[in-house]
């Protein structure tokens, strides 16, 4: 068997059993396609292998392994990932903003991958992105808000990623914790119903758990304490299989204040001492100061490595350029997503340098690195190709939208030149672009000379302008 064939099996395995709630399975063969990935130098399978096994980790409580994993998925994308890659780090950031009780921050992450996933039709991850939104905003006591992301998570499963049932039921959670904050019990009870019938979730015993917790605080809600104890006693022995502090902590408070009106002086002791034990447990574990480490780390990858920088603009070099072009060039062979390359030329450069000094024309270069960095995607590849000549490749996007921009580009740095202390003339810039989508294209260098053709031609006809190869 072929190692590609290999891959496939491993791929569709690792996602029917993501699917059908087997976990520790997924973790199984997910380890399997890293040792794969890193034995054939394939990263774009250590890139899925290292997302499912978090994922899978996040999902059975193991905080250590989940952490690690999440920081070598956001390795191989700082050098190989796509933009969807980037939207399943993003993902994966925000289990570690819920460790540390960062609402803040995981709902930027959140948002992210729902502005990517909007972007690329990603439905699946549309549903995920605003059933965790719904979470968050819950948190924060955004109830109505929270409500709206949880029936737009709904909406998309149904929709969108019907076979996947687990997207259905978490947006029904989702709306049952957003409608009983809001006090609107006979909506709560609707998701509820639903969900008594559904098979499917006697698979998931985390959100059968939340389920359970989601229950006894509608039946709080509506004055019924025994009732409420029961279900949160049935939680805490569901949740104790899935290691999740935080809602094990926040469950046991409330069965200790039910408890307070319900039990007896004895009763009462054993949930207050079960609390006090989980909470040195959780302490113990340092789980929280991990999780701050990681994020520091995290933050360090993002502001990039000397070795792939240009040291006066502090975009990428063209090493780095045209290494990880390359990758997204041979990906695409298989994934037919358009990449355009973008070629920018500071006009009279060298009359800026006679005239004003050298100095200013550094100042020149720099601004327009910075302008353009602010201007474009996160996901973007922009690069110093050497002296005035800047290079952006940008995915998932047509060369009529990549023009648009690097209009807007040229426009931009003609009116921030004109407004600089630092420069006393006007920069203007001369573009060229081309892509992947009319013909064949196996590398970096391809790209770049069309690019570069189409600047030339810019250049010729009078400079400050953009000109598509065709």
């Amino acid at each position: 068997m072929t190692y590609p064939n290999n891959l496939e099996i491993l791929y569709e395995t690792i996602s029917q059993l993501r699917d059908d709630g087997n976990y520790k399975e997924v973790i199984s063969k997910a380890e399997d396609l890293v040792n794969e990935g890193i034995l054939h130098s394939d990263r774009k399978a250590a890139l899925f292998a290292h997302y499912m096994c978090a994922v899978s980790y996040s999902y059975i409580g193991d905080v250590e392994k989940l952490f690690l994993h999440i920081e070598a998925h956001h390795k191989y994308c700082q050098s190989h990932g796509t933009k969807k890659d980037w939207m399943r780090s993003y993902y994966l950031q925000y289990f570690i903003s819920l460790v540390t009780s960062d609402f803040k921050q995981g709902k930027k992450f959140i948002e992210d991958v729902l502005s990517i996933a909007l972007e690329t039709d990603h439905f699946t991850y549309v549903s995920m992105a605003y059933s965790n939104l719904s979470y968050i905003l819950n948190q924060q006591k955004q109830f109505t808000e929270a409500l709206h992301a949880a029936q737009c998570a709904l909406e998309y499963a149904v929709t969108h990623a019907s076979e996947r049932k687990i997207l259905t039921i978490r947006a029904h959670l989702h709306i049952i914790e957003s409608a009983v904050n809001l006090k609107q019990a006979d909506l709560a009870m609707s998701s509820i119903d639903y969900l008594n019938d559904i098979e499917h979730l006697r698979k998931f015993p985390r959100e059968k758990a939340y389920f359970k917790i989601l229950k006894g605080r509608l039946y709080e809600l509506l004055g019924q304490t025994a009732k409420a104890l029961y279900f949160y006693t049935l939680a805490i022995e569901r949740y104790e299989l899935c290691n999740d502090y935080v809602l094990l902590r926040d469950i046991q408070q409330k069965r200790i204040a039910l408890a307070e009106d319900i039990c007896t002086f004895d009763e009462l002791a054993i949930i207050q001492k079960e609390y006090i034990d989980l909470l040195h447990d959780f302490e113990n574990k340092n789980w929280i100061k991990t999780a701050l480490e990681l994020n520091m780390r995290l933050e360090k990858y993002a502001d990039k490595t000397s070795e792939n920088i240009d040291y006066l603009t502090g975009v990428y070099n063209r090493k780095f350029l045209e290494e990880t072009t390359n990758y997204w060039i041979l990906n695409a062979y298989d994934t037919k997503e358009p990449i355009v390359c973008i070629v920018f030329d500071i006009d009279n450069l060298k009359a800026i340098n006679d005239t004003h000094g050298h100095l200013v024309g550094d100042e020149a270069i720099k601004l327009f690195a910075r302008v353009c960095s602010e201007e474009i995607r996160k996901e973007d590849l922009l690069g110093r190709f050497g002296g005035d000549e800047f290079v952006l490749v940008m995915q998932g996007i047509s060369i009529d939208q990549a023009k648009n921009k690097a209009t807007l580009l040229v426009k931009k740095v003609e009116e921030t030149s004109s407004n600089s202390k630092e420069i006393p003339t006007k920069v203007t810039i001369s573009v060229g672009l081309s892509d992947n989508v009319m013909r064949e294209v196996k590398s970096f260098k391809d790209l770049f000379h069309l690019a570069d053709l189409a600047l030339y031609r810019a250049k010729n006809n009078g400079k400050n302008q953009v000109v598509s190869f065709i």
